[in-house]
């Protein structure tokens, strides 16, 4: 295994203990997940605090969203595209918030280290940006206004204080996002 792969294998392994377990997981149950021996996370790593800074930071790394966003159908209608999107930012939504709880749980001995964040905003909307673009000619607003309400909308959609009526449906969301809450105003012809 290379070093890059070892790291990758440790964060893999890592990431399902700390939403089961938190902090208080040990390097000895990180070994047995990643099948390797113990001292293999110090090498890799430094401490057991630098390999949960890489689980954080690779959780919020933008990439597979991106990746997620630049792989919709060009076919796909304005619609489409958006419920798309929001299922994107939603799903890595859940699994940032599910692991910065895991991560906040009390520790009376430890001083809580802030953990790392790194970009993620700006390639997502720059990715979010280039699918809208397609469809710059039925956009009521310009493309960063759009990408703003799309964002905002997906991540106020997942936060658990939010009573979500339609049970956080992408289409519904993406729907309202498109059409606002307002009726189509249908005008009777004059005679």
């Amino acid at each position: 295994m290379t070093p890059d792969e070892r790291r990758r294998a440790l964060i893999d392994a890592t990431r399902p203990l700390l939403l089961e377990y938190g902090t208080s997981i040990t390097t000895r149950q990180i070994a047995e997940c990643a099948d390797v021996a113990e001292g293999t996370i110090f090498r890799a790593f430094g401490t057991k605090q630098d390999l949960i800074d890489a689980v954080v930071e690779d959780c919020m790394a933008p990439e597979p969203v991106v990746a997620a966003i630049d792989a919709i159908p060009a076919e796909f209608d304005l619609e489409d595209t958006v419920t798309w999107v929001i299922k994107a930012l939603s799903t890595r939504i859940q699994q940032i918030r599910l692991l910065m709880s895991a991560l906040s749980e009390p520790h009376p001995h430890k001083n809580p280290r802030k953990p790392p964040h790194g970009d993620f905003h700006r390639p997502v909307d720059q990715a979010i940006a280039r699918v809208l673009a397609r469809f710059d000619d039925q956009l009521a607003v310009g493309t960063p206004t759009a990408c703003w309400v799309v964002s905002a909308m997906a991540f106020a959609a997942e936060m658990p204080m939010m009573d979500r009526p339609d049970d956080g449906e992408p289409r519904n969301l993406a729907r309202l996002i498109l059409h606002g809450i307002a009726a189509p105003i249908t005008l009777e012809a004059s005679c």
